[in-house]
């Protein structure tokens, strides 16, 4: 478990987290200015390179430290500190050899409760430009060539941020299913992987000052949304194991495998079934395993071509019986990018994995809350299409499977998903593998079963400062949750994980 070093001064406080040289949770106050602050090195192939921290030193409000990359000749040292000037982070280092890289410095996550806050953004020539954080998800960068932002952060504080030692950017991570902006160096204009030549010194700095402005903060009010319809990832191909999943509350499958179709059909199971868009041209029409069955054609760029071929299949697939979808491969970034035009599926789908930029439990929790906004970007482009999230995976696309995946992390992760999958008006998830849900000791697969058993239908989500709670009500029964969502144990309940609470 990471440690974290608690750094404060007046009204700031921050997290130093040791084994990652993240700063996290930047407060001024009740104002949560930056989920984390942090350096950033990333390889050839946008892969997250491992940094090793070492000669940490700390004190009351400052933290000094050393970090390298075992992988390229770059070795920097990074100073944190708050005065009377406000708060300061910087990175300070010189390559050793040339080394090509697509980002290398520092990034500033800023927190979806600044969404829709109007903002005045400072460009590295000087001049200003009036915007906004955006409400839906922005399908490219809101923010070019930034050397400051100015704005008002809830719940009322003025907030000044500049950029120094390079070109920064800002875009919108919900496109990942990550749950923040990130400000980032260096410009994606200029090409990447881009080379730092040996001996050149790279030093950034980002400084934040703060002021309290008229504002108080309020708590916030319960959330109800409805659970989605729950479509199960198939791994088996054994009718006995499709029958005992409908015995155990499975109403919906999904597959990317045709073979495994004739085996839903003997189970008269509906399925979502997945199909690569140079598939769906070839493969000639079948009849759905059973009725409300959808044919997803997987794509990530929307084209006359493409257009063409749906246009085409739509007619001979919906007259069998089958719903048509249209998903995008990866994440929700291709489908907004390269938007389908309305009325030509009856379903729009994205898929989501919360490791794509970072990996530690605390952001894996936080990235959830990123599927209200994805939800209501996409029902703004949908016209009457519905909406389904999925396959959400706990995997990487750099490293693959992720050894937590039947973690308590990952159980307390899938909660989280469903609640925020749900207030984002989504009609449809899939997740969970049925492999899982039939393992008896799965801490996911628990979930699975629980859920899936009581048929739940709605979610009551009620936060306080750190605490959180979910109420799932359905056909059969309620269930309440307790998820930690924090690095400290809370109540007897580990970090980052989740509780079953008996007679809610």
């Amino acid at each position: 478990m990471s440690r974290y070093i608690r750094c404060e001064r007046d009204d700031w406080c921050f997290l130093m987290e040791e084994a990652t040289g993240f700063v996290r949770e930047v407060m001024y106050g009740r104002a949560r200015i930056a989920m984390a602050i942090y350096s950033a090195v990333r390889g050839v192939d946008w892969s997250t390179l491992p940094v090793v921290i070492t000669q940490m030193q700390t004190g009351e409000a400052w933290c000094r430290w050393h970090s390298r990359v075992e992988a390229i000749p770059f070795e920097w040292t990074t100073e944190v500190a708050v005065d009377a000037e406000g708060f300061r982070m910087t990175l300070d280092g010189v390559a050793a050899r040339t080394f090509a890289t697509c980002r290398t410095g520092l990034c500033v996550l800023h927190p979806l409760s600044v969404c829709g806050a109007p903002v005045t953004v400072r460009h590295v020539d000087g001049s200003e430009e009036r915007s906004a954080f955006p409400e839906l998800v922005a399908p490219h960068q809101p923010f070019l060539e930034v050397s400051g932002l100015r704005y008002v952060a809830p719940p009322g504080v003025e907030v000044e941020i500049t950029f120094e030692g390079e070109v920064f950017e800002t875009e919108d991570q919900r496109n990942w299913s990550d749950a923040s902006f990130k400000t980032y160096c260096h410009r994606l204009g200029d090409g990447r992987p881009y080379t730092i030549e040996e001996g050149q010194r790279v030093r950034q700095e980002v400084r934040i000052r703060c002021r309290a402005a008229e504002g108080q903060a309020r708590a916030a009010a319960p959330v109800q949304a409805s659970v989605p319809q729950w479509s199960v990832l198939l791994d088996t191909d054994s009718v006995e194991h499709v029958q005992l999943l409908q015995a155990m509350g499975v109403q919906r499958v999904a597959v990317d495998d045709a073979h495994l179709l004739a085996v839903l059909a003997r189970a008269r199971m509906p399925v979502d079934w997945r199909v690569r868009i140079e598939e769906f041209g070839r493969i000639p029409p079948i009849a759905p395993p059973a009725p409300d069955s959808t044919l997803w054609v997987v794509c990530d760029v929307w084209s006359d071509p493409v257009n063409d071929t749906v246009q085409r299949g739509r007619e001979k697939w919906e007259s069998l019986g089958w719903q048509l979808g249209y998903s995008s491969s990866s994440n929700f970034a291709e489908l907004n990018r390269s938007r389908p035009p309305q009325g030509v599926v009856d379903w729009l789908g994205t898929p989501a994995s919360p490791q794509v930029h970072t990996f530690d439990a605390w952001s894996i929790l936080q990235n959830a809350e990123s599927f209200d906004s994805i939800g209501r970007t996409m029902a703004s482009f949908a016209g009457g299409a519905r909406l389904c999230l999925g396959p959400l995976s706990f995997a990487s696309r750099f490293s693959g499977e992720d050894a937590r995946a039947d973690s308590k992390l990952a159980a307390a992760y899938l909660l989280m998903a469903l609640a925020h999958v749900g207030a984002g008006g989504f009609s449809r998830v899939i997740a969970g593998r049925a492999s899982t849900m039939l393992n008896e000791t799965s801490e996911v697969g628990s979930i699975m079963r629980d859920l899936l058993g009581i048929r739940a239908h709605r979610v009551e989500v009620s936060r306080q400062d750190d605490r959180c709670s979910l109420q799932f009500t359905g056909v059969q029964g309620q269930s309440l949750y307790m998820p930690n969502l924090t690095p400290w144990e809370h109540e007897g309940l580990r970090p980052f994980s989740a509780r079953r609470q008996e007679n809610p």
